[in-house]
């Protein structure tokens, strides 16, 4: 919270000689006077907590205090252990920003500190609706200046928003970065904008850039020393992302091939629930590659290149034989121990497949093109409106 907020409630607290703090309209505290009174449970926890007990939060839910008018004395709850309280909304413009608090103690405030409270309370709404609204144009730039860094098709518009983005954040002069690609979880009702905002407040290791793309949230910043790869993506799940992939770039201006990478990473995660719901491009292996071809190719329920061999009634079976000796580069008694099958099962099985397909398992641009596809027909699997890979 701003000096000039916390400076509003330390001079009201002296006035009147009595604690106040400010929360926001989720009961979040964002500024405090000293603390004096150990004797009150719930100030103390509120403070330490940073967030008013649940408890009390259920409490005051049925206040009503959002369509309160300028003040509101709330009576003391023993069960809960909140004593006598004085609340002023927080309104600029009719729009409710917060809740000012005073605790009056065995004496009422009398007018002169009543009409001090409600001066407070419009001071710290026009502090804080200062602050929205520079924190509104900021945000609106930082987005314009994303924009054409990670999507603009001219390396000389890409390179102006690299350096006016790092003028404005004094970043180094060529920072490495991270490009996060997220979507928002199913049925939460959330908006990218509301997982971005977010996950701006939990990053702790710098700034946090965002904006929404279409149903996308997009995600930059400044590699951390010492960055874990998929510490962003992590992150972004814990905020509300549904699936999320995250990517390097050495620089700003090589941050639109590591967008790409996390667009790739982020199909990777939403058709094969096995890999997890968020992940680093760099975890991946071929699969990243794999989907980039198969979102290029239409994203078909199942590649060309399958099509003879998955149309048999063991076609599956066949292509999952291929798929284990792939995996096992080439060994077979491996794969066989994968599968549970004998052996002389898979060599047959592989025999089969090699003269359905036509292609070889001995030769290197085969199961290159192979293991693609099968990677493909894997991630066909689980896209929405996919086969179901029989």
């Amino acid at each position: 919270m701003s000096a000039e907020v916390q400076d509003i409630i330390d001079d009201l607290a002296e006035l009147l000689g009595r604690p106040v703090s400010l929360e926001d309209r989720r009961w979040r505290l964002l500024a405090y006077s000293a603390y004096t009174d150990p004797g009150d449970r719930v100030r103390q926890a509120s403070i330490l907590a940073r967030a008013a007990p649940p408890e009390v939060v259920e409490w005051l839910k049925g206040l009503d205090l959002p369509g309160a008018d300028v003040l509101v004395d709330t009576a003391p709850n023993p069960e809960i252990g909140i004593g006598p309280r004085t609340c002023a909304p927080v309104r600029h413009g009719g729009v409710l920003l917060a809740f000012l608090w005073v605790i009056p103690g065995a004496a009422p405030l009398d007018d002169r500190e009543r009409e001090a409270v409600v001066g407070a309370a419009v001071a710290v709404a026009a502090t804080l609706w200062r602050r929205r609204a520079s924190a509104a144009e900021e945000h609106e730039t930082v987005g314009r200046l994303l924009g054409a860094l990670l999507d603009a098709e001219d390396p000389e518009e890409r390179r102006a928003a690299a350096d006016e983005l790092r003028g404005r954040r004094g970043w180094d002069r060529d920072p490495g970065c991270v490009v996060a690609v997220a979507t928002v979880a199913a049925g939460s009702g959330d908006e990218p904008a509301d997982v971005g905002a977010r996950a701006e407040r939990r990053w702790h290791a710098g700034d946090l850039l965002w904006r929404q793309s279409a149903d996308r949230l997009v995600v930059l910043v400044r590699t951390p020393s010492g960055y874990a790869d998929g510490a962003l993506a992590g992150t972004l799940a814990r905020a509300g992302a549904g699936h999320a992939g995250e990517a390097r770039s050495p620089s700003l201006l090589r941050a639109r091939r590591a967008r790409s990478d996390a667009e790739d990473a982020l199909v990777v995660c939403a058709a094969r629930p096995e890999l997890g719901p968020t992940a680093a491009w760099s975890a991946l292996g071929a699969w990243p590659l794999a989907a980039r071809l198969w979102v290029a190719d239409g994203r078909p329920p199942r590649p060309d290149l399958l099509g003879p061999l998955l149309s048999r009634r063991d076609g599956p079976e066949l292509a999952a034989a291929v798929e284990a000796t792939l995996e096992r580069a080439g060994d077979v008694a491996a794969a066989a121990a994968d599968l549970h099958v004998h052996r002389a099962t898979l060599y047959r099985r592989l025999a089969r497949a090699e003269e359905v397909t036509g292609l070889g398992l001995r030769r290197g641009d085969d199961v290159l093109r192979l293991g693609m596809a099968l990677k493909a027909w894997r991630l066909a699997g689980s896209a929405p409106g996919g086969a179901d890979g029989g």
